[in-house]
């Protein structure tokens, strides 16, 4: 089917584009809107500043994590599976059409991303990393893989690429959530960080690191990762590294807010332990995010904890000094180009037809993002507020179909 979107400014995923009101799709993708008016138009001029710009892109997640208690340690893999098909819901519900997941236990990811191919159960766009690597006794143990040495890295990642994932994940350093770690400490050594850059560049896989803060960071960006995650310690060699390298910055900086406030999620509030940790974490966090945006690193959106927050991360990113335009392109078409998907993250022709209508401008207040009017997903319709006021009946109906 040929619609039109109308009645909008145009985020194209780049750039305001003031001289166009409009946005055809056909089919599945964007098409031009040159071929004269389609039968059916959805209309925003109602509203006073409506923006349509590309489905939002979370590029850290964990659909099998809900609340602090990272549930899925002890729960069956059939309980996790239904956690994820709610995940998927609620960040689809956030206007979230694409998402990285950067790890679970036994290839839950992996399986989970099969019956997403199938049609079996509703979800973003779903790229998944399988078992982060990890060393013996690391941080997340219940879902790494524990290696130690480089030949059982090197091995560990070719699991990882045989069970058909996406991206490699690393662990490289302790964690906030796991009690008794350092996110300071490196647990892998840079032999073995260097193997699993190899086996995975060679198979012409990218490479994600959780990596919090000390000598790893350094070590990691020489190694040639592809994205860092977290980096609440940042000094100033790893910024200019991150520079030299044009390594990609997934700060994460919801998540430790979230922590350090306590705030429960799914009924669970986060221990003591690891809200003082946070306290501690997101105050360096800010310096080093800070640094990061003046410098000119490349920087993109991901929230690791809390589904459907996208919109609060991105506030956050704006708080701290990052231009509404940048923090834009962070969730959108930087995104898109981090995660290899350049169809994704852009309103142009022949693109993905992955877009949202949010009532505002988040180019003057990202707050608008929290204003969904409609969301498109690969050119079919799944929110319409005009018509239900609320999520259309078809996220509620098929979650699970």
């Amino acid at each position: 089917m040929r619609y039109r979107i109308s009645g909008v400014q145009v985020f194209d995923g780049i750039d305001l584009q003031p001289a166009t009101r409009t946005v055809d799709v056909d089919g599945a993708r964007i098409a031009s809107d040159g071929r004269g008016t389609p039968a059916n138009v959805i209309d925003f001029s109602h509203l006073p500043h409506a923006t349509v710009l590309p489905g939002l892109i979370d590029s850290h997640l964990h659909f099998a994590i809900g609340g602090a208690d990272q549930g899925e340690k002890a729960n069956p893999a059939a309980l996790v599976a239904l956690r994820m098909a709610h995940s998927a819901q609620v960040n689809l519900r956030a206007g979230i059409t694409t998402v990285r997941d950067m790890g679970a236990k036994e290839h839950i990811d992996v399986h989970f991303k099969e019956a997403v191919a199938l049609g079996f159960v509703r979800s973003p766009r779903y790229l998944v990393s399988g078992k982060p690597i990890i060393a013996t006794g690391g941080h997340c143990t219940y879902m790494g893989r524990q290696v130690d040495g480089p030949e059982e890295a090197r091995k560990a990642t070719r699991e990882q690429l045989n069970a058909g994932v996406d991206w490699i994940k690393m662990m490289v350093t302790g964690g906030i959530m796991t009690r008794g770690t350092d996110p300071r400490t490196q647990q892998l050594f840079d032999d073995e960080i260097e193997a699993v850059v190899k086996a995975a560049h060679a198979a012409g896989k990218p490479v994600a690191v959780h990596c919090q803060g000390g000598p790893a960071v350094v070590a990691t960006i020489k190694a040639g990762v592809d994205s860092l995650e977290h980096g609440m310690w940042l000094g100033d060699e790893a910024i200019d590294l991150m520079l030299k390298h044009d390594t990609a910055y997934v700060p994460t900086l919801s998540a430790f807010h979230l922590i350090a406030e306590g705030e429960s999620i799914e009924g669970v509030s986060p221990p003591a332990w690891a809200v003082e940790k946070s306290k501690v974490a997101t105050e360096a966090h800010r310096g080093s995010f800070t640094k990061a945006v003046e410098a000119g690193v490349r920087i993109v959106a991901g929230t690791d904890y809390k589904h459907g927050s996208l919109p609060f991360e991105l506030s956050l990113m704006a708080d701290w000094g990052m231009p509404n335009v940048d923090v834009l392109r962070s969730a959108t078409s930087r995104a898109a180009d981090l995660l290899r998907l350049p169809n994704v993250g852009r309103i142009a022709e022949g693109a993905e037809a992955d877009l949202i209508v949010v009532a505002g401008d988040p180019l003057q207040d990202i707050g608008a993002l929290v204003n969904v009017e409609l969301i498109v997903q690969a050119g079919e319709v799944i929110f319409d507020k005009r018509i239900s006021g609320e999520v259309v009946s078809i996220l509620e109906r098929e979650v699970v179909r």
